[in-house]
């Protein structure tokens, strides 16, 4: 690679088996134009995400020790330099969505920045597909989002925290650092998240969700997503999404009983990582 490694920013990608996608992610930042400093940390992989990274030329970091708190933290502790996207391996992003990203938390004032969702529901079920349809409806998505798979942070908000937290949602309590005015969503970029197939993957991953979010309520007074209330009159303003707010609703109802319940038990809440959205391996 160039000499410019790094002077667009860095990345830090916490895979834990992610042979599946991780050729995919690093395929689309184009890293032939030696530009980013991307660090890769293999955290208690068994399978070969680690080797399929070192083939990019990326920095990879392996341990033993599981957790994406941790693997956050190592992939902190190898990248040098801002700004710096912290993307989950299963997240497709293009590259020069990507390098805006990071020029708008570059210049300022933006302390966080994230591109816009992209939801590609074109293999789930009519389910889950109902279910997406409204929730990229929500204030939560729509009024810059940070996020969901990824987020770029400057020197200055990176310096808001400390470690990563032990829990179950970075996205969560990064989110939470930032007031509306100092995080964006950069319009005219977008990144893709690939969701569950299945009702029942969904279910899993959405247990997750509802419990990182109790989790943190538990342990900050803080917060930063839209009120029920602003939520409500944006699903009122939006008739095209009124037929899907019944599976909606019962998905949530349903995800968030089962997550209350396994956090007043003090049960964690396994990765649940969701296979049915993963393509296989290639050799």
């Amino acid at each position: 690679m160039s000499d410019r490694v790094g002077s667009a920013g860095s990345v830090v990608i916490p895979a834990h088996d992610e042979s599946a996608v991780i050729d995919r992610c690093l395929q689309r930042l184009d890293l032939a134009r030696g530009d980013l400093e991307v660090v890769v940390v293999a955290n208690a992989c068994t399978d070969d995400t680690a080797e399929r990274a070192r083939a990019h030329g990326v920095t990879v970091v392996e341990t033993d020790v599981p957790g994406k708190a941790n693997a956050l933290d190592l992939g902190d502790a190898a990248a040098t330099t801002f700004p710096r996207a912290y993307l989950d391996a299963d997240i497709t992003l293009d590259a020069d969505d990507l390098r805006r990203v990071l020029d708008v938390v570059r210049d300022g004032p933006a302390l966080a920045a994230a591109p816009r969702l992209h939801v590609d529901v074109t293999h789930s079920s009519w389910v889950v597909r109902a279910y997406y349809k409204v929730w990229t409806a929500l204030p939560y998505v729509t009024d810059d989002l940070i996020g969901s798979g990824v987020y770029v942070l400057s020197a200055a908000g990176r310096a808001r925290f400390g470690r990563f937290p032990a829990a179950t949602g970075d996205d969560t309590f990064v989110r939470s650092l930032f007031t509306p005015g100092e995080r964006v969503g950069v319009a005219g970029t977008r990144f893709t998240v690939h969701p569950p197939r299945t009702l029942e993957a969904l279910l899993a991953i959405k247990t997750r969700a509802r419990f990182s979010v109790a989790e943190h309520a538990q342990t900050s007074s803080s917060g930063s997503q839209a009120a029920p209330a602003s939520a409500g009159r944006r699903l009122l303003t939006s008739p095209a999404v009124w037929p899907a707010v019944p599976v909606y609703a019962a998905v949530g109802l349903l995800t968030r009983l089962r997550a209350r319940r396994r956090l007043a038990a003090g049960t964690d809440v396994a990765w649940d990582r969701d296979t049915t959205s993963r393509p296989t391996p290639t050799a």
